[in-house]
């Protein structure tokens, strides 16, 4: 592992999620490159899905999306840091994965083999008690990690609300600071 794309997904600054991606970022090795980016600063357009059209290609994305997928490319290893929104990813966070399907297409681009033996993790919080209510978030990335022939390389919840209750979960911030071992 020698680059890790840390994608923060919350509307909230330094939420909770974050804070446990950051706990599990403090005990890499000095030679691994981290980029850290908020989602929501590279807002996407909604994703168009052209398949069955005829004459419709995929470009090559431009913006924000180049941005991203650039980022993505370049990295060895993807970290959402996420918290989970009505069951399931940000809104944000989904609509990346939504463009993943755009670079799969992109002629010569071959998106899918080249994240293929990466690793994908999850950090990620919740307002409810129940770890049934996160377990479509977490399905959602493994099922993503196991389609791209990604390797799935776990994830931490913690139940934390309000800004910061994370610092109060030990056995979350603990996990978090093992994640990449």
């Amino acid at each position: 592992m020698t680059s890790i794309l840390f994608l923060l997904g919350s509307s909230r600054q330094d939420g909770n999620s974050e804070i446990l991606a950051r706990e599990a970022a403090k005990n890499l090795p000095s030679g691994v490159t981290q980029t850290w980016l908020k989602l929501s600063d590279y807002p996407l357009d909604a994703f168009q899905d052209f398949r069955h059209e005829e004459e419709v290609s995929y470009e090559m994305p431009m913006g924000n999306a180049k941005t991203l997928l650039d980022a993505t490319l370049a990295a060895d290893v993807i970290v959402f840091a996420c918290p989970v929104y009505w069951y399931s990813l940000p809104a944000p966070a989904k609509l990346y994965l939504d463009h993943w399907s755009h670079w799969m297409r992109v002629p010569g681009l071959e998106f899918r083999a080249k994240m293929k033996g990466r690793y994908l993790f999850l950090t990620t919080s919740m307002a409810g008690s129940e770890k049934k209510e996160a377990e479509p978030l977490i399905q959602s990335l493994q099922l993503t990690a196991n389609y791209m022939g990604m390797l799935w390389g776990g994830h931490v919840l913690a139940h934390a609300n309000a800004a910061g209750d994370v610092l109060l979960q030990l056995t979350a911030l603990n996990a978090a600071k093992a994640l990449f071992k």
